[in-house]
């Protein structure tokens, strides 16, 4: 399957962030579930099972400035393998206006075993921007392996990139103490604006968390348990 979703965000008269231009193509389907603050929100509904193995989804969202938005889904998204071993990807770009504020924390996915997938999550914010970009991965089901998953994150801060990263998660030597370890939910969020946490490390038993500081204005919060 290939899709590619768009949408597009702006200010009515009152100054309330709608949506300008929305299209939609399955699975990535997208409803307008809250209207009656200045924050929009938008809700990602899978309108069929995946991601399996040889889909490729886009998606594209783009705030005007000024603009108020939060997004969410109603479920996990199960990336499963195809019939025929093809890896699948979702690409993401999240494209924030000149004091927007963006708040992106869909539910976790997950990698199936058998699957191979890849997710790239492309941000361009300006300073004056509040973003809050969450992104959770799951390896396995319960009582199951993973399988194949990458993350890519790219983050252009003012026109500058601050952030070009990958992480890989799977079995073998990816299970191992150089990479996530035993640790079976990857939770990741960039930070633009506002106040940043703190920068450090913490491990704990079946555990471990930091906070790296990307630029004055944009931090990389990541846990692994």
């Amino acid at each position: 399957m290939d899709a590619t979703t768009e949408v597009e965000v702006g200010l009515d008269a009152r100054g309330r962030s709608v949506v300008r231009r929305m299209h939609c193509e399955a699975p990535l389907l997208v409803r307008v579930a809250g209207t009656d603050s200045s924050c929009l929100l938008l809700v990602l509904v899978n309108g069929a099972a995946g991601p399996l193995g040889g889909d490729r989804l886009r998606f594209r969202l783009r705030l005007a400035a000024g603009t108020d938005v939060d997004v969410r889904s109603v479920a996990a998204s199960m990336v499963q393998p195809g019939p025929r071993g093809a890896p699948s990807s979702y690409d993401v770009d999240l494209e924030v206006g000149d004091g927007a504020r963006l708040r992106w924390s869909p539910e976790p996915t997950v990698s199936v075993c058998g699957s191979d997938h890849r997710t790239t999550v492309r941000l361009s914010a300006p300073s004056t921007a509040d973003v809050r970009v969450r992104e959770v991965v799951a390896l396995g089901r319960h009582d199951e392996i993973g399988g194949r998953l990458a993350l890519h994150q790219r983050v252009v801060v003012d026109g500058l990139p601050v952030l070009d990263h990958e992480i890989v998660f799977g079995g073998g030597a990816l299970a191992g103490p150089g990479a996530q370890g035993p640790g079976r939910r990857f939770a990741s969020e960039v930070i633009v604006g506002g106040a940043l946490p703190a920068a450090g490390t913490r491990v704990d038993a079946g555990c471990a968390s930091g906070v790296v500081h990307l630029s004055p204005v944009c931090a990389l919060s990541s846990t692994v348990s």
